[in-house]
């Protein structure tokens, strides 16, 4: 599973309205809702993965992530918002890197 080539071709122009546009285009209220997470700074890579802050909080590795409408609705697939935003994240550079092991924020 890839990104569509119009995303990570905007990506290039950084964050603004192509790549909004090409989000949405590609992946509609999905592609939307990862440019609102790349906007706002909701994307996190720790040590051991990416997490992106929405409602809760989404583990995103490789091209699997831990929400609900990746594993139920989606099955694998393509893409969710989670997964569509690290991706970007990835090309532009758009995330908090925390030096830390993710799972030692779990509560046991």
């Amino acid at each position: 599973m890839k990104i569509a080539n119009e995303v990570v071709e905007a990506s290039k122009k950084g964050l603004g309205y192509d790549l909004y546009k090409a989000l949405f285009l590609n992946y509609g209220k999905r592609g939307e809702k990862a440019y609102f997470y790349l906007s706002q700074n909701r994307i996190k890579k720790y040590r051991d993965f990416f997490v992106v802050v929405g409602r809760n909080e989404y583990i995103v590795d490789e091209f699997f992530c831990s929400c609900p409408d990746f594993q139920l609705k989606l099955k694998g697939q393509k893409p969710c918002a989670h997964i569509l935003a690290v991706e970007v994240a990835k090309l532009i550079k758009r995330y908090d890197e925390i030096n830390a092991y993710y799972t030692d924020y779990q509560k046991p």
